[in-house]
């Protein structure tokens, strides 16, 4: 469809679908491909008037098979969208040429990410393995939750990740989080996650973020880097299958790359799902 001055706009449905006789709806982004860049704030001018979770905005680079890309939701720029990058991988792939087996790559504010696309033609993310630093439960925890985690890690700068892990035995979705006591207490998005009780599922997971304009998250792509990381070295999986427990649910593939089978300098955390243009 037009978009922009012209250009072309997907509407992309990801992390969706019907699993183990359970439908969970996963989320959406649009994607703008823009034959140059515009500014920060058009770009954000665009992302508040389509009010979705992510708008991105993709142009080419110096490199036939690299692109710059940039994330919105209504109220900021995002750093890093998972599901973004997913949504403008499939497009891109999609509309390329046939003959152009050259893979994706997308050049971020702050980082370089692969793409790849398998024998099935599920598209995949790669992501540098999350450093995670366990640590002692901060003070300010009771007041945010209802209920004390079993451990705690931080991942990242001051406004990275927080991963607070609960008892399998916990249910997930009754937990909850005092969303502006947490904005005053801590720069870093909440990740809460247990081991999964659910056929199929090695982990569920929800994610908090309103110090970034997301109070609960509907599916978070990026934070699965750092969970595929976090239980690849617990459950010694390299193939993950998470669960997102929000209101309407999605569904992540991951898969851990060892250093010994690929021959990588660096393994790769990879992350997938279903995704659908045009939903």
């Amino acid at each position: 469809m037009e978009g922009f001055n012209g250009q072309s706009v997907f509407h992309v449905s990801v992390f969706s679908g019907d699993y183990f006789g359970k439908l969970y709806a996963g989320t959406e982004a649009l994607i703008f491909l823009l034959d140059e860049p515009i500014s920060s704030e058009e770009m954000q001018g665009i992302a508040k008037r389509k009010d979705i979770s992510a708008t991105c905005f993709v142009w080419p680079s110096d490199n036939s098979s690299s692109y710059h890309i940039r994330f919105y939701n209504p109220d900021t720029e995002i750093q890093l969208c998972g599901h973004g990058l997913l949504a403008a991988a499939k497009v891109l792939y999609e509309s390329r040429s046939k003959q152009s087996q050259m893979p994706v790559s997308f050049i971020t504010q702050s980082s370089h990410i692969r793409t790849r696309i398998d024998n099935k033609q599920q598209i995949w993310i790669g992501f540098e393995p999350a450093l995670i630093e366990p640590t002692s439960i901060p003070n300010w925890v009771e007041d945010c939750c209802n209920i004390l985690p079993a451990e705690v890690s931080k991942v990242g700068p001051c406004n990275g990740y927080w991963v607070f892990e609960w008892p399998e035995t916990f249910d997930l979705k009754d937990l909850a989080v005092n969303f502006d006591k947490l904005t005053f207490a801590t720069e870093r998005a909440l990740i809460a996650t247990t081991k999964s009780k659910t056929k199929g599922f090695d982990y569920d997971m929800r994610y908090f973020a309103p110090q970034h304009g997301v109070n609960e998250d509907k599916a978070t792509g990026s934070a699965n880097r750092v969970l595929g990381s976090y239980w690849n070295k617990r459950l010694k999986l390299h193939t993950l299958k998470a669960q997102q427990l929000s209101d309407v649910g999605a569904v992540i593939d991951i898969e851990c790359e060892s250093q010994e089978l690929s021959g990588a300098a660096e393994a790769t955390v990879w992350i997938s799902g279903k995704v659908i243009i045009d939903a």
